[in-house]
This record gives C-alpha cells, sequence and structure tokens, in this order.
C-alpha cells in the first residue's frame, strides 16, 4: 500500500486525512507508518493480506491486563493504534524486574485446553492454535511439526533435518512436562517487541498468541538476548520451575522460534536447529 492509497483508507477509516505518513518499519510483508492526524500521532501497519488477527490479538492481550498499543481500527489489510513513545534505551535491571511481575500476570490468564479459538501469524508464518488437551501433544504437532514442514517446504532445512525432528518429536515426554494449566502468551516475546522507555518495558507489539506452557515464553526471550538476568530471576520467584529448564527444556522450546528463523531466513538458523536435534539425538 504506497502513502497515497494509505492516506485515503485512513481517512476513510478515521473520518480524519493524516496530516503527514512517515514510513518507519517493514517486513514479512507488512509496512509500519507513523501517522500524525490533527496533532494526534497513531501507528498504522499495512499489509496486503493476513492482518485479520492483529487487531483481535491486541485486544485480548489489553483484555487480559497486558500493556499494548490500543487499537482505533482493524481488518485483514490495515491496523490503526496508538503510538508508544520509547527512547532507544533496553530494559534496566529494574524494569526487568517488572517486566517478569507483568508477565506472571498475563500467564495467570489460563484455559483448559492448549491452543486458541483463531489461528495467527508469526513472522509472516501461519501459527495453527488447533486446541488440544495436552501440552506435549500440541507442541508437537502445532509447533515443531508444522514448522519444520513450513522450513522444509521452503528449502531452507532437508528433509532429512525434517525426519530427525520427527523422531525427535516421539520422544519429548522424556524432557518435557505439561503445566498445571494453559497459560495465555504473548508469543512472540523476543526484545524487539518490548518497547521501552526510561529501562522499562511500555508496551509489547507484535504478539502471536496461544493458551500454553509458560516455559516455551521465557525460552523464547533467552534466544536473542536484551533481557537482564533479572528478568528470569524475578519470574522464578514469582513460579518457579521444576528442575531441567535450563539444562533441557530451554534448548527443546527454542526449536519453535528458530524454526521460524530458518523458515523466513534459513541460515544460520538452520543449523542451530540441527546442533539442538544433535545434542538430543545423543541422550
Amino acid at each position: 500500500m504506497n502513502e497515497e492509497t494509505l492516506a485515503d483508507r485512513l481517512e476513510a477509516v478515521l473520518g480524519r486525512r493524516p496530516d503527514r505518513l512517515t514510513r518507519i518499519a517493514g517486513g514479512h510483508g507488512a509496512t509500519v507508518w507513523r501517522v500524525d492526524i490533527g496533532g494526534e500521532r497513531l501507528v498504522a501497519k499495512a499489509a496486503p493480506a493476513h492482518l485479520a488477527s492483529e487487531s483481535r490479538m491486541l485486544a485480548d492481550l489489553a483484555a487480559a491486563g497486558a500493556p499494548v498499543p490500543a487499537v482505533h481500527f482493524g481488518d485483514d489489510r490495515l491496523v490503526v493504534m496508538d503510538h508508544v513513545e520509547t527512547d532507544g534505551a533496553g530494559l534496566s535491571d529494574e524494569g526487568g524486574r517488572a517486566l517478569a511481575e507483568t508477565l506472571a500476570a498475563l500467564h495467570a490468564n489460563t484455559a483448559y485446553e492448549h491452543g486458541h479459538g483463531y489461528d495467527v501469524m508469526i513472522g509472516g508464518l501461519p501459527q495453527i492454535n488447533e486446541r488440544f488437551a495436552s501440552w506435549i501433544d500440541f507442541f508437537r504437532w502445532k509447533r515443531l511439526d508444522v514448522a519444520a514442514w513450513l522450513a522444509m517446504r521452503g528449502g531452507r532445512i532437508s528433509p532429512g533435518l525434517n525426519e530427525r525432528l520427527w523422531r525427535l518429536g516421539e520422544g519429548l515426554r522424556r524432557w518435557l512436562h505439561e503445566p498445571a494449566q494453559p497459560s495465555l502468551l504473548h508469543g512472540d516475546l523476543w526484545i524487539g517487541n518490548v518497547l521501552c522507555r526510561g529501562g522499562r518495558a511500555v508496551a509489547l507489539i507484535d504478539p502471536a498468541i496461544a493458551y500454553g506452557h509458560p516455559e516455551i515464553e521465557l525460552a523464547f526471550t533467552q534466544l536473542f538476548g536484551g533481557f537482564p538476568p533479572s528478568f528470569l530471576q524475578r519470574y522464578f520467584e514469582i513460579a518457579p520451575p521444576p528442575p531441567g529448564f535450563d539444562e533441557r527444556r530451554r534448548a527443546l522450546y527454542q526449536l519453535y522460534p528458530l524454526l521460524v528463523h530458518a523458515a523466513l531466513f534459513g541460515a544460520p538458523y538452520d543449523l542451530q536447529v540441527e546442533a539442538i536435534v544433535d545434542r538430543f539425538e545423543r541422550q
């Protein structure tokens, strides 16, 4: 969607024409614009398709008490939300502890089954949220299996590695456990989706929600860095994990975001996936 088309669309849905549009980001088929309109500042995310779940996810997270931008409009091609001011700084130690408390409160929202009532997108790929009673079955079939198939279909991982991932999935009960209840997850919680100001998180963006095991969320936060040690320390003070998260389960749960990245970008994420598979084949 070019600037003039976007301005026309915003005027149609908001009843006001933007004074200025500034492109601020883009990727996975979507473009993000800063919208100055009548003394107000908003953000518009535009794409040819597949945005329908985004405004719905943000509304679900807001209803659960998570700090997310308020949504003004959403359909399959356009989402308009509040602009959140940031200062370019990351999380401080205090901010890490505060975010851990926020995340633990989000995870306290529970359901009876893993998955969700609708499918969503993660990084431009489909994330299937078919409901399962078992977390381990859900993680195997709707996370590892789907992401590995997408990566193989795109030529990003080999059929041989896909087969090895399938065999790894057969043995997941050796290492993983079922949570007491499925928790509401942001689903794509890397530091780039945490907007910060003054060392504290002021908003979470670009979710890929589902109900599931909180450990997959925590493993994701540790994959690409940016979260201070105080974050995980404080989370585990609130909700101590059974033994084995650092030693085994974190790597297994990181397979899902790594496979998503492999499907999108290929190397080096395919090699990271293979290294984890190698490790667990030896156990």
